[in-house]
Order: C-alpha cells, then structure tokens, then sequence
C-alpha cells in the first residue's frame, strides 16, 4: 500500500483525486477519471474484545502520511509527508508539531466518500455566516473561505444484544373538585392527583450501529446533531485512495473508550424504551437490569466539512455533514448590538406604559 497515496493517471500521469461532485477518482489535469468500488463485504462487525487484541492493523506512514497533532485542541490529523506545516482545520492553531505515531492504529474497515462538494459546502458556509443580526458585521470578511476544510472524521460503531428486566410504579393523574379559600373566599378548584401502579416486566433489544465519534478536533457536543445524521447504510470499502486530495484525522478515543460512550448511549435508549413501557402519565422508583453481550465493533471514516476561524482571540468552528449537507456551527455575538437592542425594547416598553398612563 505504499503507493495508494501517489497513485498515478494512467492517462497523463498525474495524481488521481477523489472528486465529491463526480464521485469518482478523477485527473485534474487531463479529465481522466475511474470508478470507485461501492462494495461494503469488508465492512463487517468485528468481536469487541478479541479484534482490540487481533485487528488488522497500519501505520499511516505506511500510507505515505505523517500525522500532525495539535497541542491547542487534541486533534490528530493525518496528511501528505511533504507537508512541513499547516494550520489546525479544527481550531485554526498554529500550534501544530509533526508527530510520526510510534504505535500502530486499528484500521478502517469503512468509508463514507464525500458526497457535497466544496463549491455547495462553500455556499452553505457563505449563508450560515450572513446570518444573525446579533453577530459583529466584521465576521464576514475575518472568515476566510480558504479555511474551508473537507476531513474525514473517524468513528466507532457498535452492536450488542440486550435483555432487561425492570420494575417501576406507574402514575396516572385523575382530577377532584375541592373547595380552597382564595382572598378570604371559599371556591371550587380542579385539583391533579395521582393514582399508582406496580409494573414490571422483560425488555429484549439488539443495537445496531450505535455510532461514536472518536474525535477529539470535533468534539464539541453541540455538533453531535450533525456528526450522527449519516446514512450508514451507504459506507463502502475502506479505499486509502478515497482519502486522495482530502485529510483524514486520526482517531484520539480508543475503541475500550468508545464503547464506554456506547454502553452509556445504550442504557439512556433502554431506560426511555422501559418508560414507555412502564406506561402512566408519570413513573417513580424504576430499576433496570440489563445484561449485554454480542458485542462487537466497526472502524469507519465519515466526511465532514470544516472552517475554524478566531475572533477576539477565541476559536469557532462550523461543520457541514459531508453526505447529507446538514449544517451548525458557532459564532461570536456582538454584545454592543445586544445592548442597543435591549435598550430599544426598554424605550418601546417605558413609552407604552406612558402612553397608557396618559389614556387613563
């Protein structure tokens, strides 16, 4: 595999590039393109605690690749060895030192190809950024396009079998008339009470796919909307030539650790399946016990678009899900426009009431 990352056009000899608007590898030069292999046989569940023992594995230098980590915000990202230097894509750090990983990394069995290309993300970007009258007007023009930045991201998935057995009390509101005493007068009122029921019962349930983000440069919890809503059914082959003109991050949560994020995900989806079962208008005093097994586990990469930019010496970042062009981000708020805004709502305010003063 040492040369799936120079791989040549057959045509006129120069580099072959995974193109997201063709969805093919296709030659800058010349207009030479190939088809990419959408099969997914190798993209199969692997056995939890044996394959972190026995998995396939590579070193990205192998794949002619050096990984750049960021000591700013964690992130490690993998990308051509002529690369000396470059700016971080999840913080915009400059603060970038090349790190050949000494240790090897579980592989990839999967991979999700890019399918908005960079002309549709950059448009998406330009609307996100124009919007918001809350925002400094100076944003516009100090996020530059250029920062823009198509990356691979990797995941974990993971599937278990789950059987549950649990108990709780069911409560079911009903309504009495009773009289009360209101400014020293009696009257009837609609009082909410709630009736009781012991339940219990056996849940069995198999997980499919849960998905994990293995990302420390794409952590932030407010894009874990975004960064879940792939079509999984659409991941291929794991294609180092796919990765072609594009950076990949290499992942910073372990596959042990990521199931840990699973398991979590795992018991809160049980415990709202229990609830629903359990019934009532409301529940107290539910007790899970969930026994797991089956489990096992998939390495993908999925496409996600990124721009960092900083303001005021801070960071920002905005995603766009790189299948399905679902977009969020974050921005700076300009608290001198909030101000006057807030001081035009108090004038609007102070001028009713005077007004209503002067009717009365």
């Amino acid at each position: 595999m040492s040369n799936l990352l120079n791989n040549p056009c057959p045509s006129c000899g120069g580099k072959l590039l995974f193109s997201a608007e063709k969805q093919l590898l296709a030659c800058n030069y010349c207009g030479y393109t190939e088809n990419v292999n959408r099969d997914s046989d190798e993209v199969i569940e692997q056995e939890l605690r044996a394959a972190v023992l026995k998995a396939q594995r590579f070193v990205p230098e192998k794949l002619g690749e050096h990984v750049l980590h960021c000591n700013s915000c964690g992130a490690n990202v993998m990308t051509e060895k002529t690369t000396v230097e470059q700016e971080c894509p999840f913080c915009a750090s400059v603060q970038i030192n090349i790190e050949a990983f000494e240790h090897n990394l579980i592989q990839p069995s999967g991979i999700l190809p890019f399918q908005i290309p960079k002309k549709e993300a950059i448009g998406k970007f330009k609307a996100w950024i124009s919007k918001g009258w809350f925002h400094p007007t100076k944003l516009k023009k100090m996020a530059a396009l250029e920062d823009l930045n198509g990356i691979y991201i990797p995941f974990w998935t993971f599937d278990a079998q789950t059987r549950s057995n649990w108990s709780g009390e069911a409560g079911h509101y009903y309504y009495e008339n009773q009289m009360v005493r209101v400014n020293g007068k009696m009257q009837t009122q609609r009082i909410q009470k709630t009736r009781w029921e012991q339940r219990s019962g056996q849940l069995s349930h198999f997980f499919d796919d849960v998905l994990v983000n293995a990302s420390e440069g794409l952590g932030n919890p407010k894009f874990q909307r975004i960064l879940t809503s792939y079509r999984l059914d659409e991941v291929i082959n794991f294609d180092a030539r796919l990765i072609l003109g594009w950076r990949a991050e290499v992942y910073n949560v372990e596959v042990n650790a990521g199931y840990d994020i699973a398991d979590k995900i795992m018991d809160a989806r049980i415990r709202g399946m229990c609830i629903s079962r359990l019934g009532g208008d409301t529940n107290r005093n539910l007790n899970i016990n969930t026994d797991k097994n089956a489990q096992t586990f998939k390495h993908i990469i999925l496409p996600v678009w990124v721009a960092a930019y900083r303001f005021n010496n801070k960071s920002y970042q905005f995603v766009i899900n790189g299948q399905t062009g679902r977009v969020g981000g974050e921005k700076p708020y300009s608290w001198i426009k909030i101000t006057i805004f807030a001081l035009l709502i108090a004038a609007i305010i102070a001028m009713v009431f005077m007004v209503m003063g002067e009717v009365q």
